[in-house]
């Protein structure tokens, strides 16, 4: 017979993270974690240690991608209109281009971005032709050429 085991789950110490919180002693500062997250309330060091400048490459580009979606989307949770698809594929278009410019050799991302680039020039076409005016605006915006 398999003998079934039972993992407990630990409660945070919260005695090792007093001295990041700037919180009184009444306090419980495992609720200021999992509730009341303000970073005003963070210490310097931990500021840094959360900062975008520690994340890794794939949480810039999840962050830049959601400032782009949040920036083109007509309504509230539109994720799915074309010129926030065409943002966010400008926007992973842009760090693979960085990947790959870093290492030459690597042919499977090379075939990934080229197949990101053919996609979202698809959407710029049929944005062209189905509302020429957002086109014109989301190539402004986003810096891009023109298509021929």
């Amino acid at each position: 017979m398999l003998a079934v085991t039972r993992t407990l789950v630990r409660q945070p110490t919260t005695h090792h993270l007093s001295r990041f919180f700037s919180t009184n002693k009444s306090t419980n500062v495992a609720s200021v974690l999992l509730n009341d997250f303000t970073p005003d309330g963070l210490n310097d060091k931990v500021k840094q240690a959360l900062s975008l400048r520690n994340a890794s490459r794939k949480d810039l580009v999840k962050f830049q991608k959601k400032g782009a979606v949040e920036e083109f989307q007509s309504f509230p949770g539109d994720t799915g209109s074309t010129p926030v698809q065409i943002a966010s594929l400008t926007v992973r278009i842009e760090a693979l281009r960085s990947h790959c410019g870093q290492h030459k050799k690597d042919k499977h991302n090379r075939r990934g971005l080229d197949a990101l680039v053919t996609k979202r020039r698809k959407l710029m076409q049929y944005l062209e032709r189905k509302d020429f005016a957002s086109y014109a605006d989301v190539v402004k915006r986003l810096g891009l050429k023109p298509l021929k």
